[in-house]
């Protein structure tokens, strides 16, 4: 036979060696030496190439394909794809992907598609995929279209990613805006994640006098199917157990003592149960055992003071004092950066009870950068008020010395807090911010702002025309949380006379009033205020927002950009 046209090329690969060796003889492209010379060209060209390519040729649309392609192809289809019709191959995505193959045969114009969502089976069972790709037509040494090609990109992680991101971003303002006891947390987790493209069923179990309940469940198919006592099994253990689909998981956070509660998971039928899966579902359960344990201490805190009120007023005047001298030593008044003023506010709660996690800090960095930022420390008392001062302190010192962008800051950040063992109260909501400002950026008047969140309230960008941008990005996980995640970077443009305004969520949290309604608020009170310094600015925010003794305490940062001399 000849193929030595072909050999040179085919050698190189995997596919390209099947290829050579393939009996062709017995499919519509007839033997290799036969081949015009369109078609050995398209041959040629699929196997000099690493990235994923399919042709198809002939009446039959006759599949052949390269190295990338086949991983496309799953642990089965890869089996017997070669050589066979891409109607056989796909059957079960042609009414996806047919009537594009006949556009391009019909038309002779190629076609493009992003993220296109296809349900395939290709590795034993009905998968959700996410291709980008092109198909162009083919043309036989006539000038006659008789085939397709496909230059393709698998995007199902990068799709996924994004979706589990959402989810988790979606989990995290949901707990944080909850306010009822663990029951309706309860629910309202089930009512999030059940019934999701990655978690197909859930319901969660609280402890109990009697060891643990079951509390909500969006499925109740889901706990016919455990096998007897797991449950109990992984709360005694305090050990994760996986069960077919299913993922069974202890509610704890580091340092617990006791016992707590189950979260029960079904992932979803059209995803592997892989390492991906299995670290979404872990996330999750962080967050979960987080605000279940904030509202369990929560409980427990209102039963105490309950029981013991008279006591718990002079400890907990006593703890504010405490807190209130720490936080007033180490809340310092701003520096003056070149070009920008920069405004701090701190306004104590008036309840004597809850005090101490509200931080702002404002510096200048080595390279000249000035870094703003405010946290919020989980909790309310002089534990919170000692930890803010040891997070306040880590942060400062990491962006000070290594001048990095405020996603690194806080990696780092997180990673201190495992490292010097701060334990799991070392938890908080924090905005890094970071204005920067080149030569070339100079000479246009404008400046860099580049933020990270983690976990806490929008920015908000009052322009110089009065109108107001809400930095809505999703947000990253809380500072302390896990150790290993990755945070990201968001920036935008700040020009002359804009306003950056941070704050904490003391400002905005209402009893019975949405965060969104807050929010609103808050954005209507600076609207059309670019006129006001700064310090009144400040003022007019709080004087309408937190009037006299609010619930909680309150920080803000205010950077306005001035006029600069080019």
């Amino acid at each position: 036979m000849d193929s030595e046209w072909f050999a040179p090329t085919a050698l190189s690969s995997d596919m390209g060696a099947a290829t050579l060796a393939f009996p062709w003889e017995q499919t519509p492209l007839g033997p290799i030496s036969t081949w015009d010379e369109s078609l050995r060209q398209t041959a040629r060209m699929c196997f000099s190439t690493r990235f994923p390519v399919m042709f198809v040729w002939g009446p039959e649309l006759t599949m052949v394909y390269n190295d990338g392609y086949r991983e496309m192809l799953g642990t089965q289809k890869r089996l017997w794809a070669l050589g066979a019709p891409a109607r056989e191959v796909w059957a079960e995505i042609w009414d996806d992907v047919g009537p594009l193959f006949d556009e391009v045969l019909t038309t002779r114009r190629p076609t493009w598609s992003v993220d296109t969502p296809l349900l395939m089976n290709r590795s034993g069972f009905d998968e959700e995929t996410y291709f980008t790709f092109s198909y162009s037509p083919l043309v036989d040494d006539a000038g006659e279209v008789v085939g397709v090609l496909d230059i393709a990109t698998e995007t199902t992680s990068q799709v996924v990613d994004r979706r589990r991101l959402s989810t988790v971003d979606a989990l995290h303002v949901a707990l944080q805006e909850h306010r009822g006891g663990t029951e309706d947390l309860a629910r309202t987790v089930v009512d999030l994640l059940g019934g999701t493209a990655d978690v197909e069923a859930c319901a969660v179990y609280l402890p109990s006098t009697s060891g643990i309940r079951l509390a909500a469940t969006s499925d109740d198919a889901l706990l016919a199917e455990l096998p007897a006592g797991l449950v109990d099994k992984v709360r005694t253990t305090s050990r994760p157990v996986v069960h077919e689909r299913t993922f069974v998981a202890p509610l704890e956070v580091d340092g617990d003592t006791t016992p707590g509660g189950v979260l029960v998971m079904r992932a979803g039928p059209h995803r592997p149960f892989d390492a991906s899966q299995r670290q979404f579902m872990m996330l999750t359960t962080s967050a979960v055992a987080s605000a279940v344990r904030a509202s369990e201490w929560q409980r427990a805190q209102i039963d105490y003071l309950r029981a013991h009120a008279e006591l718990n007023e002079i400890r907990a005047r006593q703890a504010r004092e405490g807190s209130i001298e720490l936080q007033h030593s180490l809340l310092t008044p701003p520096p003056t950066p070149r070009d920008l003023e920069v405004v701090v506010r701190y306004q104590p709660a008036g309840d004597d009870l809850e005090i101490g996690g509200d931080w702002y800090d404002a510096f200048v960095t080595k390279d000249g950068a000035t870094t703003v930022l405010v946290g919020d420390v989980t909790g309310h008392d002089h534990k919170a008020a000692a930890t803010m001062a040891q997070l306040r302190g880590i942060v400062r010192t990491i962006a000070y010395v290594t001048g990095g962008c405020p996603s690194a800051v806080l990696e780092e950040t997180d990673k201190a807090v495992l490292g010097l063992a701060l334990g799991s109260g070392a938890t908080a909501t924090a905005v890094v911010a970071r204005i920067e400002q080149s030569e070339v950026d100079r000479a246009r008047g404008v400046r860099t702002l580049r933020w990270s969140n983690a976990g806490h309230p929008y920015p908000v960008l009052l322009r110089a025309d009065g109108t107001v941008e809400l930095l809505h990005r999703p947000n990253d996980v809380l500072v302390g949380l896990l150790p290993t995640v990755e945070r990201h970077d968001h920036e935008v443009e700040l020009r002359d006379g804009d306003t950056l305004f941070l704050y904490t969520d003391g400002l905005v949290e209402r009893r019975g009033v949405l965060l969104s309604a807050s929010i609103d608020l808050l954005t209507r009170t600076l609207a059309g205020q670019q006129a006001l310094s700064v310090d009144d600015l400040a003022d007019h925010v709080l004087a309408t927002l937190a009037p006299g003794a609010e619930a909680d305490d309150v920080a803000l940062v205010l950077v306005r950009a001035m006029p600069q001399d080019v």
